[in-house]
């Protein structure tokens, strides 16, 4: 019992390490699809995945594996049993930081059992055993059974999903139309579009989900008649999915849905319409900055950057002035995505608020729109108390157009007692190209980290000017062959 106990236990952690390892390895963003059950209840968030994959090379479970894992699911604690599935397909496999970072007494057998989980299903039984699954009085069995369906990919596992979303029982239609979703399956997109009809609220929500993932502009007419659905639930995963297939034609049936009584619909079209990005939308949008709940004016101004329409910056600025902190930074974000020099003196009174995160998008996004009128706050930035608000300064400063005098307070970086400051006070001083940064850049080739002396050298390469070409000549001697690359390359270039 306390063997069997252990390997159900084993299977499930393995799941949850999996992913934890490639986050850690890759920085990589997962999605989860959706989990809730209740009809009355929106489509989950979803994070992009796109890039995560199995791992092809591995030849996944097996039947016997397939199984203990549906036991181990069933028996687990239900917030467990969730989170092991939510991994499900989100793996790039075994990572040398993972390994690096296991614990002394993860045995062999833990990792061979993680390590499993990183290949497809493939496995003709192993398939056999999850298609009842499908109809399991657990929604999380249910939901990894449809999970591991999905990502097989192979023919015998798309039958089953195919014949689930045909099946009698509204559970299995639900799980089965999961499944698709996750296969990509753009054959079953007559069927999943039948199945918006379906009679079960579930089952038309979940095949709304499922034509978003697959992202076929064949589901849009249909997907856009469900925008008028008594079903709330379906409406809002009818929202999500158009924004999902980012086309155009989409943004007019959604428009009316920004003056919906339910603030979570008018939230998630603004999602959807920034997720299109069409420029038509942008006249509703800042109008929806204005709307009495606050999810509201974020989606809208979040999409509002994404669509990164000028006529928006009117609205955007009058919006800057909100005492919301977070709606603040995602319109401060905004008029950076949009590049207008309009927004420069509105983000130039942001560089100055309270809270550091929302000066640091400042000058980020001061950085973005190029303006040399920035120049000097954005060098009185550079002596911020919070350093992610320094690091933000330095790297716009070298993104202005126009400045051709480096501030002396960047040039003064140069001494920093950071490292990866004075390497990223070389690359800005570079990027203006003043002449007069030479002597100080010159200095700073003797610098005792030799990444900073390579930045030094590729800073010197953009600057003209004898007293540049000299420091360059220099360098053609450092034991660095690197550096002696960098000093040739540029010296070529001046001839």
């Amino acid at each position: 019992m306390i063997a069997t106990t252990r390997m159900r236990l084993t299977l499930v952690a393995a799941l949850l390490a999996t992913v934890a390892g490639a986050v850690v390895a890759q920085g990589i963003r997962v999605r989860t699809g959706p989990i809730t059950v209740n009809p009355r209840i929106t489509v989950n968030p979803k994070l992009d995945f796109s890039s995560m994959h199995f791992d092809d090379d591995r030849p996944g479970p097996d039947s016997a594996q397939v199984s203990a894992l549906l036991t181990s699911l069933s028996s687990t604690d239900a917030t467990v049993c969730e989170i092991a599935v939510d991994n499900i397909g989100n793996s790039w496999g075994p990572s040398p930081a993972s390994e690096i970072g296991s614990l002394r007494d993860r045995s062999a057998a833990d990792r061979a059992a993680r390590a499993v989980y990183t290949g497809r299903v493939r496995d003709a039984g192993a398939i056999r055993a999850l298609g009842p699954a499908l109809g399991s009085e657990n929604p999380c069995v249910r939901r990894g059974a449809a999970r591991l369906l999905g990502h097989s990919h192979e023919a015998a596992a798309l039958a089953l999903l195919r014949a689930g979303l045909r099946s009698a029982t509204p559970q299995v239609r639900e799980s089965a139309a999961l499944g698709l979703g996750m296969a990509d399956d753009h054959e079953s997109i007559d069927a999943l579009v039948a199945a918006l009809r379906d009679q079960d609220p579930y089952v038309s929500r979940m095949a709304a989900y499922a034509l978003g993932e697959i992202e076929d502009e064949r589901a849009i007419p249909a997907l856009i008649r469900e925008l008028g659905s008594d079903q709330a639930a379906t409406q809002k995963a009818a929202i999500w999915a158009l924004g999902e297939i980012e086309h155009s034609s989409a943004v007019r049936p959604l428009l009316p849905l920004l003056k919906n009584p339910d603030a979570e619909t008018r939230a998630l079209t603004a999602r959807a319409l920034g997720e299109i990005e069409d420029a038509s939308a942008t006249a509703a949008l800042g109008d929806a900055l204005g709307d009495r709940e606050l999810a509201v004016q974020r989606a809208a101004a979040r999409a509002l950057g994404e669509i990164e329409d000028a006529s928006a910056v009117p609205a955007l600025l009058r919006a800057l002035g909100s005492d919301d902190a977070g709606l603040r930074g995602d319109v401060v974000r905004a008029l950076g995505e949009i590049e207008d020099p309009r927004a420069v003196d509105g983000l130039l009174r942001t560089l100055r608020d309270p809270l550091p995160h929302i000066r640091a998008a400042s000058a980020r996004a001061l950085g973005e729109i190029e303006d040399p009128r920035a120049g000097a706050p954005l060098a009185a930035a550079l002596s911020d108390e919070d350093r992610n608000v320094r690091e933000a300064a330095l790297h716009a400063l070298g993104d202005l157009d126009e400045l051709t005098a480096a501030p002396p307070a960047l040039i003064n970086l140069l001494k920093d007692r950071d490292p990866e400051i004075r390497q990223q006070a070389a690359h800005a001083l570079g990027e203006i190209g003043d002449v007069a940064a030479v002597p100080a850049l010159a200095a700073a080739f003797r610098d005792e980290n030799i990444e900073v002396r390579r930045a030094v050298v590729r800073a010197i390469g953009e600057i003209e000017g004898a007293s540049a070409t000299e420091t360059l000549a220099a360098a053609m001697k450092d034991s660095d062959p690197e550096i002696r690359r960098e000093a040739a390359r540029a010296l070529g270039e001046r001839n």
